[in-house]
């Protein structure tokens, strides 16, 4: 009985923080409204974080460094990740004026992930397209 409670608590705990996060996003789509019609560019360091090989349960931490490579101002409207084991811990959440830089900190728990991995962060931003998207590559090895 504990364990459907916890599985219930864990679904409902996703799904809100997967609405709360699609709210934010449009709060900030319409607070920068002026900058979506103006699109820049974005551009990363490193797209693809290989991190080599990890033993099951260790966490993987990486920042993504980019700057805006455009002639207007970057909003960066969105950071998420395709499963819960991957997770935006911090991004910038004002403009960055072309030239500037900045930073996207994300933590993969390899817990339960032994095998290969390929977790992708997508950044929705005021660029063209608006969606970019950084890879974490690596191996879980069992312990």
């Amino acid at each position: 009985m504990k364990k459907i409670f916890l599985v219930l608590a864990l679904g409902l705990f996703m799904v809100n923080c997967t609405t709360n996060q699609g709210e934010q996003a449009e709060e900030r789509k319409t607070e920068f409204a002026e900058l979506i019609d103006e699109p820049t560019e974005i551009t990363f360091e490193q797209p693809v974080y290989e991190f080599g090989s990890v033993v099951d349960g260790e966490m993987v931490k990486h920042t993504f460094k980019f700057t805006n490579t455009g002639e207007k101002n970057l909003v960066l409207f969105n950071v998420q990740t395709t499963c819960g084991c991957t997770v935006p811990e911090d991004w910038p959440k004002h403009p960055i004026a072309p030239g500037e830089s900045g930073e996207i900190k994300v933590i993969f728990n390899s817990n339960n992930r032994v095998g290969a991995v390929n977790k992708t962060v997508r950044v929705e931003a005021n660029t063209n397209p608006t969606v970019t998207t950084v890879k974490l590559v690596g191996e879980v090895t069992e312990i």
